[in-house]
């Protein structure tokens, strides 16, 4: 079976210089255009509020633990947990890079990660 040959296309002519900008023709519609609202500063968008918090223990920090599992595996628990534990727990997970759940106001994230909760959450960005 024989092969059939490519059809190319002609590219060896002179190409013409681009011409103005493609967008000039826009400003004869802007007179038309309602007027915008004004752009508002990043500094003005501040990030909305957590859905959630998060209590401290008596002595101040969080009330983070470990508890072991079956198989030797380990579960970080964080108690202290009002308002939407779903909304934190995802935080966290994506966090940490782990499994979790929530079960009985306390979240369960899978692994010993007490350190990267704890500086989550006190840095403010959870």
């Amino acid at each position: 079976m024989a092969k059939k040959p490519k059809q190319r296309i002609d590219t060896s002519a002179e190409r013409a210089p681009l011409d103005g900008s493609p967008f000039a023709g826009l400003d004869v519609l802007r007179s038309e255009l309602p007027p915008g609202e004004a752009a508002s500063s990043p500094a003005a968008q501040s990030k909305p509020a957590a859905p959630y918090a998060v209590g401290k223990t008596r002595k101040g920090g969080y009330a983070l633990s470990i508890e072991k599992r079956r198989g030797g595996k380990c579960v970080t628990l964080l108690g202290n947990v009002s308002g939407d534990a779903a909304a934190l727990l995802k935080t966290l997970k994506r966090h940490c890079g782990a499994g979790g759940a929530v079960r009985e106001g306390t979240i369960e994230i899978q692994g010993d990660h007490r350190g990267k909760i704890r500086e989550l959450l006190e840095s403010g960005r959870a």
